[in-house]
Order: structure tokens, then sequence, then C-alpha cells
């Protein structure tokens, strides 16, 4: 779907432009200083850069996204071994009964107590 327009106006521009010359070297110079000036006062000057401390973990600590990072890491592995050590029924039932079904019946923590009595060791 084209449309046809009427360019003839907008030609009259473009050739006073053509006709134009080019501007004074003055005007070009006046307009690159105060460029030039409005450049310069916006800048502002580099910071200091910061001294390097630590060694091989302050390194992967940066990788991970800092220590913010590294202390969310460390709380879910936390709360995730807590979690798992003291109600494994509970994360078993949350799975749909996966992890009974997959370790073969060994994959929860009362059958570990259940095997030491009948070792004879409890």
């Amino acid at each position: 779907m084209a449309t046809e327009r009427d360019d003839d106006g907008l030609e009259s521009f473009f050739a006073a432009a053509r006709g134009a010359g080019r501007p004074s070297d003055d005007l070009v110079a006046r307009v690159l200083a105060d460029a030039a000036a409005v450049q310069g006062a916006g800048r502002a000057p580099a910071p200091a850069p910061l001294p390097r401390s630590g060694g091989w973990f302050s390194g992967l600590a940066g990788a991970l996204g800092g220590w913010p990072a590294v202390s969310g890491v460390t709380l879910a592995g936390v709360a995730g071994l807590v979690l798992g050590f003291t109600a494994p029924d509970l994360v078993d039932s949350w799975s749909g009964g996966q992890i009974w079904s997959l370790s073969g019946g060994v994959g929860t923590m009362p059958e570990i107590g259940a095997l030491w009595e009948e070792a004879g060791d409890v």
C-alpha cells in the first residue's frame, strides 16, 4: 500500500540547503570552542582505583557477585543441610515420594535408624 506524496515543498528546502555555502571558519571555530567548553564542564574526575586486598577467596566472592551473594549462597546451603538432616520425611513428602522411590528404599533417615537396630548398635 504505497501512498503518493507531493515532495515539491520539501524539495525547495533541500535546494536551499544545497545552495547555501559553507559556514565561515569563524563560526565553526566558535561552535567547536563552545562544544569543548560544555564537554569539559560536565566531566567528573576519574575515581581513584580501589586497593586490591585479599587473595583467591576475594576473587571468588567477586566472581559470585560480592559478599551479599556469598552470604545468600551460604544461607541457602546451610538451610538445605539443616532441613535435609532434621526433617527428611517432610522433604520426601514435598517431593511426592520421589526420594524414597529413586533411592531404592534407603533415601530417608528412619531407615538408617532401623538398620542400626538390626545390627545391634542401638
